[in-house]
């Protein structure tokens, strides 16, 4: 299979603050690149929804503010065995400020 992806990941394990039209919620970055990032969410979001959140993934160094895009979502269980979603955000804006 071929690679279709433009940047490079690093791995996150950080916690931030996702936000949907729908409401805000606590999640875990798995990983983030440039162009995007894999969240795990306990709440389904559907592909297309718009998305917004902050994120610090250095303690020394300010966040930043993203606004994207669910480009996919999976099924999976946490570890305690309950139903949480792995997604995929890509960025259509990046900002050091605030929206």
């Amino acid at each position: 299979m071929q690679e279709r992806r433009k940047f490079n990941r690093w791995q996150a394990d950080k916690e931030t603050f996702f936000k949907s039209e729908y409401d805000t919620r606590q999640t875990q970055v798995i990983d983030i690149s440039p162009g995007g990032m894999r969240l795990v969410i306990d709440e389904w979001a559907g592909v297309g929804t718009p998305v917004s959140g902050r994120i610090s993934l250095l303690s020394n160094q300010k966040p930043f503010y993203i606004q994207g895009e669910v480009v996919w979502v999976k099924q999976a269980l946490d570890q305690l065995n309950r139903t949480c979603y792995i997604v995929g955000i890509r960025f259509n804006k990046i900002r050091t400020t605030p929206f």
